[in-house]
């Protein structure tokens, strides 16, 4: 199967590239979702690519809400400053 990307000029589709078909040959058009956001095509484009298996999303919606840790004694920032020198 041969993959060539094209563009849509309001009346006809215009291959990007040069592809020798004879006439009459059979084509399908394949339109990507115009809603799907860049990052999901980037996605795609590495599974397609054969650099991923697949896309794994993070459960954000189980995750609980961010909540700060208190601790007693020196601020942690001054530790860390302290230790780098």
């Amino acid at each position: 199967m041969l993959k060539v990307k094209g563009i849509y000029d309001g009346t006809k589709i215009v291959l990007l590239d040069p592809v020798s078909l004879q006439p009459n040959t059979a084509v399908e058009v394949l339109i990507p979702d115009q809603a799907t956001e860049p990052e999901n095509a980037y996605w795609q484009q590495l599974i397609e690519l054969g650099l991923i298996k697949e896309i794994r999303t993070s459960p954000t919606d189980e995750r609980s809400p961010f909540k700060p840790v208190q601790i007693t004694g020196t601020p942690l920032s001054q530790t860390i400053i302290e230790e780098r020198r």
